[in-house]
């Protein structure tokens, strides 16, 4: 057989080996064939198998939160680019670059080549480029080899910088088949000229001189910018209390003297009234959604003055109707210089640490003394991990008591926060596995997430990835039964009435994984995780709590169970019956 030239999908694969991770996550199929083959001839690339391109996707994800490289998907047409969505998704709200490559079917074959406006002509034929255009940072349907050249470098510019997020191009299938010149292939490979970092006095040292009970919050933006450390470096130095976002906690010490938490709805309690505290508020970096201020904005912080520093300008945009804000946009990568001397606020971080010690965590609530807590598995589980870990956690209630209950160590923790699908966090394990193999990784997933993925048991096995999965098992839908409890007079419709699960035991053992099950804090503690796979089955109470919880449209510092001792100190706010009815502070004295 003569030698095939060089064409759009070496191209592709040249571009996956020298720009991004090297390895593609795909679920071949004919309009993709091209770009499989020439990844699998190519020395510098790999490719995975999934068994579901929403896995593929994820999987992809979870590359750049591990390893500060761009994930890859490569998909087929119609039906195989479609599935991809949901995982580009995860990538898109959490500000994660990936590259998303989708075969199309030949333009001879096209709606465009018949000149008619038919829903679709070639086999598969489907616009993916227009239908993740609102969640992507750019996607393009590929018209000729020169468009992909010039493509390939602008979108990972736009992938990793400014918001990042992710990308997607497709190409036809007669552009994978067309040859490449060289030099048309080395500008392909050649990095863009980086443009340097704006900057603009922030005056935060002024802000902080002039603040009598200050906090900091370090959201994911600075995890990802790279500077979280650097600020709470800053804050450590100036004794500036502060907390974090979810989607933040893993990039800093957790056990600095001045952190106290994570903020939220399922917040610490420490972190949410120290928040309610604070006359001078610093946001670098979050979104605030309504689960962290609760859908109860103007009761969210109420006595500060709240200074939010972003890079997105739609993001700074909405909290122009609050006048007690003020915006920035600013690229968090450049932060460092504006962490200037200020004053230290001893006595306040003192405070702050007398009064927050004295909170309960509530997870002792969860469930009855008795039966097995879903906060106190997390950290037997977690006593056993090994140093340096990767640990995944899913959606749900799963995710809850992951976050609410981790303790700090070298562990480095994950979800996808903004999206939050269901069966996120198996596919997202392989994922970090596969371009971490060093490092053990563990996977927290609920019964009910676990069923949405639950055939990347096979993917696990095929490429021998030492992978351990805890199903965190309470038999429904855990956060929508305590939904349903508040709202719904415990009507547990589709959560415990309809919903039903398969013998996990007899499925995980038809995929030759070794299988553990536990009901009890007794004998799990009592258990050693073997070195390769394995899945450990905890079975929970049907009716765990998440505790604590902010319920809706309350102050986010008064959270379920509520606190009646007054341990929680002297916030003087308004505390209706009516939840509709909070507006903010009745007395703003701290």
């Amino acid at each position: 057989m003569a030698e095939t030239s060089y064409t759009g999908a070496d191209l592709i694969a040249d571009f996956i080996a020298e720009r991004c991770c090297g390895v593609a996550f795909l679920v071949t199929g004919g309009a993709c064939a091209f770009i499989v083959d020439a990844i699998g001839r190519n020395p510098k690339t790999s490719f995975v198998c999934f068994q579901h391109e929403q896995a593929a996707a994820m999987a992809a994800d979870a590359v750049w939160r591990t390893t500060g490289k761009v994930g890859v998907t490569v998909a087929t047409s119609g039906p195989g680019a479609t599935n991809l969505i949901t995982g580009i998704a995860c990538s898109w709200f959490d500000s994660i670059p990936s590259i998303h490559f989708t075969g199309q079917v030949n333009q001879s074959e096209s709606r465009e080549a018949l000149g008619a406006n038919v829903r679709q002509a070639g086999f598969q034929e489907t616009d993916i480029a227009s239908m993740v255009s609102s969640i992507t940072k750019y996607s393009k349907k590929i018209e000729s080899i020169e468009e992909l050249v010039e493509a390939l470098p602008k979108v990972l510019d736009i992938a990793t910088t400014g918001r990042m997020g992710p990308v997607l191009l497709d190409i036809p299938m007669n552009i994978q088949k067309e040859s490449v010149n060289q030099e048309q292939k080395t500008r392909a490979l050649k990095p863009l000229l980086t443009s340097p970092i704006s900057t603009v006095d922030l005056g935060l040292d002024h802000l902080l001189n002039g603040a009598e009970r200050p906090v900091v919050v370090i959201g994911a933006g600075a995890a990802l910018a790279g500077t979280a450390p650097s600020i709470q470096s800053w804050c450590e130095a100036h004794q500036i209390p502060y907390v974090t976002s979810w989607g933040s906690l893993t990039y800093i010490d957790r056990s600095a003297p001045s952190y106290f938490g994570s903020l939220g709805v399922y917040g610490a309690r420490a972190a949410n009234w120290l928040v309610q505290s604070a006359d001078q508020l610093i946001v670098f970096g979050s979104r605030l959604d309504n689960r962290q201020r609760t859908g109860n904005p103007n009761g969210f912080a109420p006595f500060a003055q709240i200074t939010v520093i972003d890079i997105d300008d739609e993001e700074l945009r909405k909290y122009h109707i609050h006048k007690n804000y003020k915006t920035f946009k600013f690229d968090l990568k450049g932060i460092e210089e504006q962490l200037k001397p200020t004053k230290l606020h001893t006595l306040w971080r003192s405070e702050v640490s007398e009064k927050t010690s004295k909170m309960p965590e509530g997870f002792d609530q969860s469930v009855e003394v008795e039966e097995f807590n879903p906060y106190r598995a997390v950290r037997i589980a977690q006593s056993k991990f090994e140093e340096n870990s990767i640990v995944v956690s899913d959606c749900g209630a799963n995710l809850c008591w992951v976050y609410q209950s981790y303790l700090p160590d070298s562990s480095f923790l994950f979800t996808a926060g903004g999206n939050s699908p269901m069966g996120y966090s198996l596919p997202a394990a392989i994922g970090a596995q596969l371009t971490n193999p060093k490092k053990k990784v563990y996977c927290f997933i609920g019964d009910g997430g676990l069923q949405m993925n639950i055939q990347e048991f096979q993917t696990l096995v095929s490429y021998n990835l030492p992978i351990t999965v805890f199903i965190q098992n309470n038999f429904g839908y855990g956060i929508i039964k305590q939904f349903q409890d508040a709202y719904f007079d415990s009507r547990y419709y589709a959560t415990g009435e309809g919903y039903t699960m398969p013998n996990f035991e007899s499925v995980i053992k038809a995929y030759k994984i070794p299988y553990f099950s536990f009901k009890s804090e007794k004998d799990f503690k009592s258990f050693s995780i073997p070195s390769g796979f394995s899945v450990i089955d905890l079975h929970f109470p049907t009716n765990s709590l998440i505790t604590p919880k902010t319920e809706m449209n309350r102050f986010i510092h008064d959270q379920f169970p509520y606190i009646q001792d007054g341990s929680i100190a002297n916030l003087k706010f308004d505390y209706p019956e009516r939840p509709g009815d909070l507006s903010g502070p009745s007395n703003p004295t701290v």
